[in-house]
């Protein structure tokens, strides 16, 4: 066989597709592809690992995180190759080319965000991939990449159509501090969004991490993922169809005029069509893209505490969805009482053991008692648009607590703040269910004590006497609320003095006799009669 019939006989791809492998192949994409992984590393996956294995919280660091890098990368990367004819002077060696300059250039925007888009799904399956082998319930949602995906597109198109119109070598880093400027100023505007301040900024990808639980109990709906990438598909479409007007787009900008541009384009010899497809183009992406904003004008505060646009939005986002819990039990005190059950969703199942640790010994020093907890649950952290704070509710009274707040605190579910201790952790759930406890309303008939959730203000600061009796009934377990809790900035001074003193005296009776005078002196201390005085 000769080599002419061995060339022969090798397959030979289209013109557009040998084209293409070139680009792929001399791209400045994969050279910064390291330093993209750095920052990702350092940026991206230390923020996931520091929140729990929550699929719906772990993809938010694709917009409020990872776009913030690639946003940067994609711009002025783009922009870069996009620059390229221009910077070398060789606009007019390659306008005689037999083939058309805006599939020339498509071409060359093609490769770069093939790299672009395979570095971003590659970013996205580390956290994904992470995330699956720690979390215990849910799966991967797809819309937060679908977003991402169209914002690291319609980026690059931005940065490649600056680069083809202003080519000069600082068009990529203005390109790149521009995306980050923009970023910055959606991020800004969406963090103080109200429905009175006008809704626009929910086109922004950047926002504040959702809710602990978010797509626990309640569906995210797609609504505003869809309006974002509505616009940004329609402004990559409006740019592809400016950049089949490259040519006389360029004489505009040197100040040709409207004459020379149409000459120009008329003298490319590009087929009227292309103009015609561009224009198309053009058309479309402005309508859709103004179809965006106009639905992200009517954005609405759903029921659980997102976005809904009520033209894009489906009543099934609105139902519970049905929630499996995982449960233990103990014993909480002597006799024949019931165990102390303790519940959260399967979500959260690795905090399970280590609320129950917290709660348990705390729930035997007040079993039997009017209004004492039998059990305690995790519940949606947002009702009705409502943000639900922890109480003891129902008959049996339960002590319910979400991800977001216990007692006073926010975020508990977060895990360990930095330094803390997995037995502080703990003491905000005993101070958070004894809290509920001594503030509760007096037994009405028919049921036992209890305190509903309550919204919005937090719970109500406990007494100086209700305070010196939770003193007393923590202490055995290593911390006093009015001198490390939640409640040390509260007291000082002779207040303090004496809810110590009080304290001391109650937490030194026998555990028979507290529980006696607390069950003959409960009503009173929840109402605020009881001093520190007659505190035994």
């Amino acid at each position: 066989m000769s080599a002419l019939s061995l060339h022969a006989s090798r397959p030979t791809l289209p013109g557009a597709a040998r084209a293409l492998r070139l680009e792929l192949k001399r791209n400045a994409v994969p050279m910064l592809l390291p330093l993209l992984a750095a920052v990702f590393y350092f940026e991206t996956v230390r923020t996931a690992d520091g929140f729990p294995p929550v699929w719906t919280l772990r993809a938010s660091v694709i917009g409020n995180h990872m776009l913030f890098e690639f946003s940067a990368f994609a711009g002025g990367l783009a922009a870069w190759a996009g620059s390229r004819e221009g910077r070398r002077k060789t606009l007019d060696l390659v306008a005689t080319t037999p083939r058309a300059a805006w599939v020339r250039l498509s071409v060359t925007l093609a490769g770069t965000l093939c790299w672009l888009l395979f570095a971003f799904l590659a970013a996205v399956a580390t956290v994904y991939v992470q995330t699956a082998l720690q979390a215990t319930w849910g799966g991967p949602p797809l819309w937060p990449v679908l977003v991402g995906a169209a914002c690291v597109t319609v980026v690059a198109v931005i940065g490649f159509t600056a680069g083809v119109l202003l080519p000069g070598r600082f068009t990529a880093p203005l390109v790149a501090i521009g995306t980050l400027l923009l970023y910055e100023v959606g991020l800004r505007a969406q963090l103080g969004m109200s429905p009175a301040s006008g809704t626009y900024a929910v086109l922004s990808p950047g926002g504040q991490p959702p809710m602990l639980d978010a797509g626990v109990y309640y569906r995210v709906p797609p609504d505003v993922s869809i309006v974002q990438v509505m616009l940004m598909g329609g402004i990559a479409l409006a740019l592809l169809g400016v950049l089949g007007l490259a040519a006389g787009i360029r004489y505009l900008i040197r100040g040709g005029g409207l004459r020379v541009a149409l000459r120009a384009l008329a003298g490319r010899g590009d087929d009227v069509r292309l103009r015609l497809t561009a224009a198309v183009l053009i058309g479309c992406g402005i309508a859709a893209s103004g179809t965006a904003v106009a639905l992200a004008g009517t954005a609405q505060p759903d029921a659980a505490g997102g976005w809904m646009i009520p033209a894009l939005h489906s009543a099934a986002s609105d139902r519970p969805i049905p929630v499996d819990r995982d449960c233990t039990s103990a014993a909480a005190g002597a006799g024949a009482r019931p165990a102390f059950q303790v519940c959260v969703s399967q979500a959260f199942s690795f905090y399970l053991h280590p609320v129950a640790s917290a709660l348990t010994p705390v729930a035997a020093e007040i079993a039997g008692l009017p209004g004492a907890p039998a059990g305690a649950r995790e519940i949606a952290s947002v009702t009705g648009g409502q943000v639900v704070m922890s109480g003891i509710t129902g008959t049996p009274p339960v002590f319910d607590f979400t991800a977001d707040h216990v007692g006073s605190v926010f975020g508990e579910f977060y895990g360990l703040g930095l330094g803390e201790t997995v037995q502080a952790w703990g003491q905000v759930f005993q101070q958070g269910m004894l809290d509920a406890f001594l503030a509760g309303s007096p037994p009405h008939a028919g049921g036992p004590a209890v305190v509903p959730p309550q919204f919005l203000n937090g719970p109500t600061p406990l007494g100086a006497a209700q305070q010196a009796v939770e003193n007393a009934l923590l202490a055995p377990f290593g911390w006093q609320p009015a001198i490390a809790g939640q409640a040390a900035g509260q007291w000082h001074g002779p207040a303090l003095t004496g809810i110590l003193a009080a304290a001391r005296r109650f937490g030194a009776l026998p555990a028979s006799a507290r529980h006696a005078w607390l069950a003959a002196h409960l009503s009173a201390l929840r109402a605020g009669t009881i001093t520190l005085a007659q505190i035994p």
